[in-house]
């Protein structure tokens, strides 16, 4: 189901912020690989449990990206950080060029 864009400023400041939030999570699985190794290594040193831990963060951080990548831009309809097969998190939309804080922008 692909949902029609809008230019409508509430759905946009919606649709935008729901593309940051996304992109918060996918930040918040990758820096929380550090701290998860070292109490892993704290709690049980051996390969077992590192080898665990790290399997359900790469788990976790799939399940993720693919959430913060099938984020539709609210202006074109198209995914927001995948052009084709490329992923780039950038902080424009890969299609129409829309910012990710236009609607912060805007008068």
């Amino acid at each position: 189901m692909t949902e029609t864009p809008t230019q409508d400023p509430a759905n946009l400041t919606a649709a935008l912020a729901e593309i940051r939030k996304r992109r918060r999570y996918l930040w918040l699985v990758i820096l929380v690989y550090l701290p998860a190794m070292w109490g892993a290594l704290r709690i049980s040193p051996t390969y077992r449990t590192i080898g665990t831990v790290f399997f359900v963060w790469i788990i976790l951080l799939f399940a993720v990206g693919i959430y913060s990548a099938l984020a539709r831009c609210p202006r074109c309809g198209n995914y927001f950080h995948m052009h084709g097969m490329t992923l780039l998190y950038l902080r424009k939309c890969l299609h129409c060029q829309l910012h990710i804080s236009a609607d912060k922008r805007a008068p």
